[in-house]
């Protein structure tokens, strides 16, 4: 007898030590929060649950700051995730309706399709609280302009209130607005606002902010961007008279002008400023020549030796602001001209002489004193029989490559009259001064 009651015994403890393990095989599903429905009503209350046996029933008990039960509900839908997500997110169908607003402790009990209950007191709170947003902004003007700096904004704070989604105004509430600097306003009994926004900078929006108001202790924060302001600047343009069109390889030119602006009684000589003077290649690549404040009446004159061939950019520039940056209310403007610099050219060394069959004989070589030397060489070999004029082209032209001492050149004519020859680089118009040898006489 003794020894079926320690087999009993026995058995009774295994089936004890058993149980633990079966609760954790069904474990019930977990809730991770509770909170309220922020983008929409506030009192509407969601909660997240992770359960891998889905999800057959979920309650909720809200309470107040005692922890008595004020409101509760038992009827939920999926908001977020399927049937077979491991993680769903569960809404009350229907909003609570409470007394007053604030922050409410949740009870929340969830029940999965195995009929497994977990519930979790203080699982999150409901904050019935006010959704807040901007409505109606307007901007005058849409642009801001030399004359007008600013922009008046204008708005209605609303407020979409907690289970009833009543749309109320929201009054004697602070306004921040963002440009550049910030500008405070307050909303009135109707809940408008507005406010004189000083532009600074232009492709910069308003940032319109309501956020912590201890006069409205229960209303969230909101904010609103407003579409991007732009500068109308005021119109400027600037001339140029260059000294010469087409000038040697370190000859200065003298680029004078007058810069104006168009103000509400016409174009007018700006009163201050700088004009720049540089040189721009096709590529639009440019090199500074100098600058120089505008005098009285907006005029201007400005010297300098261009390197080469090239485009001289007059710019106009208003004076930068106080901060060091540029105006934006002012515009820039340019004035573009084409300048003919004429690099230097020599024929170093020439030769002519009759050799034995009666053909004439030409050599030298063309050079280039300055760093720039053209694509293409071509010389023209000319005679006279005087050699004081009436010079004559006989055949066709040389060209001439590099021999490693200069660009070289030669040819045999035939030319049967006694008489003087000399060779010709008949320059490029665009970039190179022409040059001829010296004449040499042949028998």
């Amino acid at each position: 007898m003794r020894m079926a009651r320690l087999v009993m015994a026995v058995l009774a403890a295994l089936t004890v030590l058993a149980v633990p393990a079966a609760a954790r095989a069904a474990s019930g599903p977990q809730i991770d929060y509770a909170t309220s429905e922020f983008e929409g009503n506030t009192g509407v209350l969601l909660v997240g649950i992770r359960s891998a046996d889905g999800v057959s029933r979920v309650h909720a008990d809200v309470k107040d700051t005692t922890g008595k039960v004020v409101a509760s509900s038992d009827s939920f839908w999926r908001y977020r995730g399927e049937p077979e997500d491991a993680t769903q997110v569960w809404a009350t169908q229907e909003p609570f309706i409470l007394p007053q607003m604030g922050n409410y402790p949740v009870d929340v009990e969830v029940t999965d399709t195995n009929g497994v209950t977990t519930r979790v007191a203080n699982a999150g709170n409901l904050s019935y609280v006010v959704v807040t947003y901007i409505d109606s902004v307007t901007l005058k003007p849409a642009a801001a302009t030399y004359d007008k700096r600013s922009v008046t904004v204008t708005g209605v704070l609303k407020g979409r209130q907690p289970g009833t989604m009543e749309i109320r105004r929201v009054a004697g509430a602070p306004i921040s607005l963002l440009n550049t600097n910030w500008q405070e306003t307050t909303t009135g009994a109707d809940g408008k606002f507005t406010a004189e926004v000083p532009i600074a900078d232009g492709d910069r929006n308003i940032f319109i902010n309501y956020g912590y108001d201890p006069a409205h202790p229960h209303h969230l924060s909101s904010s609103y961007d407003t579409p991007v302001i732009t500068i109308k600047p005021r119109a400027t343009r600037v001339t140029a008279t260059l000294s010469a069109k087409k000038v040697k390889a370190g000859e200065p030119v003298t680029v004078t002008g007058t810069a104006t602006w168009n103000t509400p009684d016409g174009w007018a000589p700006v009163s201050a400023g700088r004009v720049g003077l540089a040189s721009c290649d096709t590529q639009d690549y440019c090199t500074d020549l100098g600058s120089m404040p505008v005098a009285a009446g907006g005029t201007y004159s400005l010297t300098a030796t261009p390197y080469a061939s090239t485009t001289l950019r007059v710019s106009y520039s208003a004076p930068d602001r106080p901060d060091g940056y540029p105006d934006p209310y002012v515009a820039h403007s340019r004035r573009d001209t084409a300048i003919v610099v004429l690099q230097p050219s020599s024929i170093a060394d020439f030769t002519a002489a009759r050799e034995a069959d009666g053909a004439v004989y030409l050599h030298g070589h063309v050079a280039f004193p300055g760093n720039l030397t053209p694509g293409t060489i071509p010389v023209e070999f000319q005679f006279s029989e005087t050699g004081t004029g009436d010079w004559l082209t006989i055949g066709d032209d040389d060209q001439s490559y590099w021999d490693g001492t200069g660009y070289e050149f030669d040819g045999r004519l035939t030319e049967t009259r006694s008489g003087w020859w000399r060779a010709r680089y008949p320059g490029d118009p665009a970039n190179f001064q022409a040059a001829a040898s010296k004449k040499v006489f042949v028998q």
